[in-house]
């Protein structure tokens, strides 16, 4: 469900959002908020993709479960200049690399914002996410921007634990003179 002056708690988390670091300061970030229309087609789209590769139960299932997700918000990234034919990682002085870097650093802004107003987030990247049709779906050019994920929010059912961890602080932490 989403809770009461959910719009409004967007809206911050979206203001939080736009103030990631952008070093080139493309700000490349751009946010779709789905209504009904257009989360079903997405969750159609899934369903379609999971039915192709483990059968119809499975994409039923999936498509019972993704149309229960109360908020919707695509987020994407125009595509730079340098980046207008391809999306490369290559150059690490490149456009394309800093943009996507920042919408990461957005999404992680957005999420931590919702988190301190009390609404639960998962950012998804699954397979639809970088289906060709997916853009058409959610209402925006592929030639001119490329998907981030799509965070889903609203009032969590319950407060998860944190993840366990893999590695600890002595695992990760290098200390150079």
């Amino acid at each position: 469900a989403l809770p009461p002056h959910w719009e409004k708690s967007l809206e911050a988390a979206i203001e939080a959002a736009i103030y990631a670091p952008n070093h080139k300061r493309s700000e490349p970030w751009r946010f779709y908020l789905l209504g009904p229309e257009s989360i079903e087609k997405v969750c159609r789209l899934n369903a379609e993709i999971v039915t192709k590769k483990k059968g119809g139960e499975a994409g039923a299932k999936k498509l019972k479960r993704w149309m229960e997700m109360p908020g919707w918000l695509v987020v994407t990234c125009a595509k730079s200049d340098d980046a207008a034919t391809t999306i490369t990682m290559e150059d690490p002085m490149g456009l394309a690399r800093e943009d996507y870097a920042a919408c990461c650093c957005a999404v992680q802004n957005l999420c931590l914002s919702l988190h301190s107003q009390g609404m639960g987030t998962k950012w998804t990247t699954g397979g639809v996410n970088f289906d060709h049709r997916f853009g058409d779906a959610v209402g925006f050019d592929s030639s001119e921007e490329y998907t981030v994920g799509t965070i889903w929010f609203g009032t969590p059912v319950k407060s998860p634990n944190a993840p366990g961890k893999k590695m600890g602080l002595d695992a990760v932490l290098r200390r150079v003179d």
